[in-house]
């Protein structure tokens, strides 16, 4: 079993073919021998629940948003899906957004939905749920340097190979006892898009929680059975809570 995660593991975070968003790229090497506070066990139980409570806070928080999609043949884009946004909060108190001038969207070879939209525009989409571990193991890896951190590092894990495609395959960086998620790498299946492998960095901007800032794709994807490079910027700053 333990060769098994490992391999899986590796298999995990190896970058597949014309993908150029390498997770492990710039860090240290990992600590395979360091301890930390947490099991692998604990995680769902510390982590899912600090997952709950960011997402709260984060419902009374607003942000900026810059969303920049674009499909390239070799390294010429051919398609800019581009915009930025501000949500707010209106008199009454309900969520709204304001897309800023010079949104643009000349993407031929890619069509992204409203609910691709959407996904993109809310840091809530890369929020780990219970739901995120449906039918996987969680293996402790190790240590890991990042941003001056020491982070331990969980491994989500496919059961089997027939393990369900909805739930989160990849990595998570953890900082501390408490469970705080700094980043995460990794497929769902309910991404936007496509089943891409996405890096979420997260900074601790307002409070205690750790918010999205950053979150990247690279990858060519099959779109009616035609491979598609598409690189993914998403940025998220600004964040204010409500007053």
């Amino acid at each position: 079993m333990v060769k098994f995660a490992s391999f899986l593991a590796a298999w995990l975070l190896a970058v597949p073919a014309f993908a150029q968003v390498d997770c492990n790229a710039g860090m240290e090497p990992i600590d395979a021998a360091a301890d930390f506070p947490l099991s692998a066990r604990d995680f769902i139980k510390v982590v899912v629940a600090n997952e709950r409570d960011f997402v709260k806070a984060l419902g009374s928080h607003g942000y900026t948003v810059d969303i920049k999609v674009e499909t390239l043949k070799g390294d010429v884009v051919d398609g800019v899906f581009h915009r930025s946004a501000v949500v707010d909060f209106d008199a009454s108190g309900a969520r709204r957004e304001t897309v800023g001038a010079g949104a643009t969207n000349t993407l031929g070879r890619l069509k992204l939905s409203d609910r691709d939209i959407g996904l993109l525009g809310d840091p809530m989409s890369f929020a780990l749920t219970p739901d995120s571990f449906a039918d996987r193991d969680i293996v402790y890896s190790g240590r890991q340097r990042y941003d001056g951190h020491n982070l331990a590092l969980f491994d989500a894990l496919p059961r089997t190979d027939k393990s369900t495609d909805r739930a989160f395959a990849g990595r998570t960086w953890v900082r501390g006892s408490k469970g705080a998620i700094v980043k995460t790498c990794g497929r769902d299946i309910d991404y936007p898009i496509a089943n891409m492998r996405y890096e979420a960095l997260r900074a601790q901007v307002v409070d205690e929680n750790y918010y999205p800032i950053t979150v990247r794709a690279d990858e060519e994807i099959p779109i009616d059975g035609t491979p598609v490079h598409i690189r993914l910027t998403i940025k998220y700053s600004d964040y204010k809570p409500k007053s």
